[in-house]
């Protein structure tokens, strides 16, 4: 928890203090296609678009634009806190995707070595692999056509934020498998977790109703 919020509060104001790396503050970075880079980007009104083929070795890091990444293409820490982040079959991210207030995508063939959060944003995963947790707050979750989270799914606790109670649905489908547990770790959070064609939880489903269709 403490991590998430250091970087969350502070992560603004840290941009700004780079030394040797692509930062921009109100113009987009683009990364052509199959172009390699080895530093960070860091946008604060702008997104960071990145092409198909591309390496970039280093983090992404976006205040209020989006981040793209294209097909085939390899990158660090995907870090956003008002844009969706997307990203395109086949790409490989080497350590974790976090957004706070936009959506995470991602497409057919794309692995995720590290783990995959947001606070306010859905996640929408298709045909994509997952190494550690998945984790969010108030989005809702969809895992499609044989997309498989190695760890848990976890619906984290709001400490410090509106207690009101609300809804949340975890859609698991297309042979889709979270190999952990689902976990809620909310009582005020109502959570439905749907299996169909085939989607399963290998684990235990902690706080939440499960629904088979």
């Amino acid at each position: 928890m403490k991590n998430r919020f250091f970087f969350f509060i502070l992560q603004p104001l840290v941009f700004l203090l780079f030394i040797g790396c692509d930062t921009s503050i109100n113009k987009t970075i683009h990364v052509a296609d199959g172009e390699k880079r080895s530093g960070d980007m860091n946008s604060v009104n702008g997104s960071i678009i990145i092409g198909n083929d591309c390496e970039v070795r280093g983090d992404s890091r976006s205040v209020n634009g989006r981040i793209e990444v294209g097909r085939n293409s390899t990158v660090g820490d995907l870090q956003s806190v008002n844009g969706d982040i997307t990203i395109d079959d086949g790409s490989h991210v080497e350590h974790d995707v976090q957004s706070v207030n936009g959506g995470v995508r991602c497409r057919s063939g794309v692995k995720i070595e590290g783990r995959l959060s947001t606070i306010n944003g859905e996640i929408d995963l298709s045909g994509t692999e997952v190494k550690r947790d998945l984790k969010t707050i108030n989005g809702d979750i969809t895992l499609a056509a044989k997309t498989i989270v190695r760890g848990d799914v976890i619906i984290e606790d709001r400490k410090g934020s509106s207690r009101d109670h609300h809804r949340l649905e975890i859609r698991i489908s297309g042979e889709s498998i979270v190999e952990g547990n689902v976990i809620v770790e909310d009582e005020d959070v109502e959570v439905q977790v749907i299996l169909s064609g085939g989607g399963k939880v290998m684990g235990e489903v902690k706080n939440a109703e499960v629904i088979n269709r």
